[in-house]
């Protein structure tokens, strides 16, 4: 399905080229789950090689998906698929290049959620300062209540992000990494801290 501005549009990126990331299953599943629902639609994109990125840097050209050529700034939600440590720098490219600020406390009301899931998410706290949700686990499920969510945000004209982001903390096994203080000791994590009444 093309992008919709009446739907959720989701695009899955996967954060290494094209040629590593096509065989993933994962991103595959949650693709068709999404692209199956009457609320939402979702494209895929990759990191681009070395030689393309500096030709679209060059040319002025943001990170685009692959179905529909869309920017990925005017999509809904960019979801990365994190499956090694090695892609994180190429999660924090991808944000660049699709023209979204990098930090999630630089984003505003007009920019997409920043989303992550995979089994390298399960220690989320070096990409938290990056992503506005974590999903912890599986997504078959979730992705559709993170749908339903971004809908009934949708749907109500001047709701703020930060409205959004604690719905979306309220939906189990998602973390949404800026309404919680993190305490170190030393390289460990002392403390999570919940920022807000009734986040988890």
């Amino acid at each position: 399905k093309p992008p919709d501005p009446a739907l959720v549009n989701w695009c899955f990126i996967y954060p290494d080229t094209y040629e590593i990331g096509l065989p993933n299953q994962g991103l595959q599943i949650l693709y068709e789950i999404v692209n199956e629902r009457p609320d939402g639609t979702a494209d895929r994109a990759y990191a681009p090689w070395g030689d393309l990125e500096a030709l679209m840097r060059a040319e002025g050209l943001p990170l685009f998906s692959v179905e529909h050529h869309t920017p990925g700034h005017e999509f809904d939600l960019l979801a990365f698929n994190l499956s090694a440590e090695l892609t994180y720098t190429n999660l924090v490219n991808c944000i660049d290049l699709a023209g979204v600020p990098v930090r999630a406390a630089d984003r505003t009301e007009g920019h997409p959620l920043i989303v992550a899931g995979g089994h390298c998410t399960y220690n989320p706290e070096p990409l938290a300062d990056f992503l506005d949700a974590v999903v912890l686990g599986d997504g078959e499920e979730v992705v559709g209540e993170i749908t339903e969510v971004v809908a009934a945000h949708k749907a109500r004209p001047g709701a703020s992000r930060a409205s959004l982001l604690l719905a979306l903390a309220g939906i189990e096994s998602v973390y949404v990494p800026s309404l919680y203080e993190v305490a170190y000791d030393g390289p460990s994590v002392a403390s999570i801290t919940p920022l807000h009444p009734g986040v988890p």
